[in-house]
């Protein structure tokens, strides 16, 4: 299959022969491979996440398993959610009006002291006090 990628992290998994073993790992992040994330009758969204009619339920859709249905699929990777950094450094630019716009990581050291200043002065008048 060409299109053969880690479930976990999208790693190409071309050079790696068929059929997976158990004990199979992604070469680049050492997630197993035989597991339900990345077979063909995964279905998150049914009680059992397998549409397959014989299989029995896995415990962990990410733990290796020994299911006799399981059938590598082609793009199993999805990127689901973001780490909890990311979410809190969203919400940190939010907090602060960073906008996707001023990502720019080349910005110069005075436009960073500019926007020190700027959230400075927006954490000082949210903490400010009414008899100031």
């Amino acid at each position: 299959m060409a299109n053969l990628v880690c479930w976990s992290c999208g790693f190409s998994l071309k050079d790696i022969p068929l059929p997976f073993t158990r004990l199979q790992q992604c070469k680049a992040c050492r997630a197993d491979l035989h597991v339900c994330r990345l077979c063909r009758y995964y279905n998150p969204n049914v009680f059992d996440k397998c549409d397959h009619e014989m299989a029995e339920p896995a415990r962990d859709a990410t733990v290796a398993n020994f299911c006799h249905y399981f059938r590598p699929k082609a793009n199993a990777f999805t990127q689901d959610k973001k780490s909890k950094a990311d979410e809190a450094m969203e919400q940190l630019k939010s907090l602060f009006g960073v906008s996707e716009d001023n990502k720019d990581t080349t910005s110069t050291v005075v436009d960073a002291k500019n926007d020190l200043e700027k959230a400075k002065a927006k954490f000082d008048d949210l903490f400010k006090s009414s008899d100031d």
